[in-house]
């Protein structure tokens, strides 16, 4: 009878104990902390994947704030050379990790994902450690190939594998795949440019670019009356590849795949890409990916990129409360896409589109760049009209002044004098700035006119760019040219007086006008011997010096541009020298080289003013400007400024 009782006992504790433990381990991903592995293939850091992580992370925090998500980087980048290191380095990762510990495994990206399936396809002791742990993807391709396992001593070209079978063998496995559509492509290209006899497809030195490149060949076969040209970034560098799509035929259209990682392992620049297509720009360009949809190409079937992480949270947590019937992939399929910009470029109206497009309204930032430099432009212009009308109203005051005079003829005699010189003056004034104003504008308005026409290619917009940003410059300078003289004329002209540390100053100028010295010239500073403070206008005086370097290196092809100063105790000031081994100055026009609209030569920039306000600024302080006439090695200039 006693062991009757023992044997129920034992029963009913058995069952008991039984349920407990049948329902305790995993119910939920909040019922038990664990660790939550996400593999990226590599770079991590961008935009799309860091979000993900944290909005990963922060949903499984708030179901257990025990639980832990560890970010790896795989480095899977270069697979040409590298990618026969991945299988045995993502397993040696992983097996790193205790079954238990582990409550789901992310692969982010194509490389992590594809290396694992290869993995369990090959390994199947690999596989059934980890049944029991869910497996997830996200930015990956439904589309794919195998993994190498060997070495590629020669070039690899893979053929695309079952991805139903993959997915099958891949065991509890879910999350998002995108799926990429060449045939839609195929089809586009066809719809849009029914005479193509070429179709040159673009793909780089990734995983994602050997997938595209063999789901290409794959379903290529079907087009037998197309020539298929593939641009293989694993083989051709970005100089080859521009070339061979300078050898296309006329009726050829390029298809863009990925383009990322160059034949090296090094990333590509941000204009790689445009910079290879603008070496025919008269094709057209599709894309089965989304790459170069907003710069390059006019469109294309391509993924929509779907991928919520809380979504694959909720499928942990179906896995866990016992339906692992829950954990599935979920297809991204794609979606027509057209950038409008390009449309517009091309004369594609709306309704010649396939149904449901998303058409992209894009603008070229260069050609934003343009609106605001068209914009500078009309500024200058505006600035100009006031700066005449005000020149308008000063004359016309003098007018009435001169009449005013008219009542003593010794005050007539000496006004009319006055206002004659005045007149002539004002008019010649006038005459040389009407000159001077009118040739950068005219370049403004006639290169800006050049940059808005169709046929203009990028090179020569940028070479626009470049003649309308170097007139506008010289319009401002002209402008606050005339405005110091407009001071100085009307008693208008201040000083603010503060300690200045004259080699700091020097060292400073020379950096800001750096730019304009060639590179066959030299810059030589040589500053007094102890450290020498002077009390100046810090403006006004760099004004001087920067006055005296612009216009040496306007003359100066070679040789050096030298800045020296050093104190006089005997005549209480310091003296300034910028020498200089340019063309010189002729003797017979040293002693006009400081009155207004005195130039050199007729054939350089400027308006001759620079030196003539450089003499004002250097008087006002005191001081005396010349031209040391014994120097004959170029030029040099002198002033004094008092301690």
């Amino acid at each position: 009878m006693k062991k009757i009782i023992v044997l129920a006992l034992f029963l009913i504790l058995t069952e008991f104990a039984g349920t407990r433990l049948s329902a305790s381990p995993y119910d939920t991903p909040g019922s038990k902390s664990g660790i939550h592995l996400v593999v990226a293939s590599y770079n991590p850091d961008t935009k799309r994947m860091s979000d993900f992580v944290n909005s990963f992370q922060n949903t499984l925090l708030a179901r257990n704030p025990a639980n832990k998500v560890m970010l790896l980087d795989m480095g899977f980048k270069n697979f040409q050379t590298e990618s026969h290191l991945w299988c045995d380095q993502l397993e040696n990762t992983i097996a790193e990790y205790n079954k238990g510990e582990l409550r789901s495994i992310v692969f982010l990206g194509q490389e992590a994902w594809a290396t694992f399936v290869t993995i369990v396809e090959k390994d199947s002791l690999f596989a059934e450690k980890f049944r029991d742990v869910p497996v997830f993807t996200a930015f990956a391709s439904y589309n794919g190939i195998a993994i190498p396992k060997d070495s590629i001593t020669q070039y690899w070209d893979p053929a695309p594998v079952n991805p139903e079978f993959r997915m099958k063998k891949a065991g509890a496995a879910g999350g998002y795949l995108n799926m990429y559509d060449f045939s839609r492509n195929i089809g586009l290209i066809k719809t849009f440019y029914p005479n193509t006899g070429t179709v040159a497809i673009l793909t780089d030195n990734t995983y994602g670019g050997a997938s595209l490149k063999a789901l290409s060949k794959s379903e290529a076969k079907l087009y037998s009356d197309l020539d298929f040209h593939y641009l293989d970034g694993r083989i051709y560098t970005e100089e080859e590849i521009a070339n061979q799509i300078k050898a296309l035929p006329q009726n050829s259209v390029i298809l863009l795949g990925t383009w990322r990682v160059n034949n090296k392992g090094q990333y590509f620049l941000g204009n790689s890409l445009q910079n290879i297509i603008q070496t025919r720009p008269e094709l057209p360009v599709f894309s089965m990916s989304g790459l170069g949809i907003g710069s390059a190409a006019i469109g294309g079937y391509v993924p929509k990129y779907i991928v919520d992480s809380r979504e694959i949270a909720r499928q942990i947590e179906q896995f866990y409360s016992g339906k692992k019937g829950e954990v599935k992939f979920i297809i991204n399929d794609g979606q027509y896409s057209f950038d409008k910009r390009k449309m517009d470029e091309l004369g594609v109206e709306s309704y010649q589109l396939p149904s449901n497009s998303v058409i992209i309204d894009s603008e070229d930032p260069q050609v934003r760049q343009y609106k605001q430099i068209l914009f500078l432009a009309v500024s200058i212009v505006l600035i100009l009209a006031i700066l005449v009308v005000f020149l308008a109203i000063v004359y016309m005051k003098n007018k009435t002044l001169r009449k005013a005079l008219e009542r003593n003829e010794k005050e007539i005699l000496e006004a009319k004098t006055r206002a004659e010189e005045g007149d002539k003056l004002k008019s010649a004034f006038l005459a040389n700035m009407s000159h001077e104003i009118r040739t950068p504008l005219n370049a403004i308005v006639g290169f800006s006119q050049l940059m808005c026409e169709e046929k203009c290619t990028q090179s020569e917009r940028e070479g626009y760019s470049e003649v309308i940003s170097q007139n506008s410059e010289m319009l401002l300078t002209l402008i606050s040219d005339i405005l110091d003289i407009s001071k100085m004329d009307t008693g208008k002209f201040e000083m603010d007086i503060k300690e200045v540390n004259l080699k700091e100053l020097c060292d400073r100028l020379f950096q800001t006008t750096q730019h304009l010295k060639k590179d066959s010239v030299e810059y030589i500073c040589k500053p007094y011997s102890g450290e020498l403070i002077l009390k100046t206008d810090l403006h006004r005086l760099s004004q001087v010096l920067i006055n005296l370097i612009s216009n040496a290196n306007k003359f100066t092809d070679r040789g050096s541009i030298t800045l020296e100063y050093k104190l006089r105790a005997e005549y209480g000031d310091v003296l300034f020298t910028l020498t200089d081994t340019g063309r010189g100055i002729p003797m017979e026009k040293q002693s006009r080289l400081f009155e207004r609209f005195e130039k050199l030569d007729d054939y350089t920039q400027g308006a001759g003013l620079g030196l003539a306000i450089s003499k004002q600024i250097v008087t006002r302080m005191g001081g005396k400007i010349w031209i040391d006439p014994e120097y004959t090695n170029g030029a040099r200039f002198c002033f004094t400024h008092p301690l």
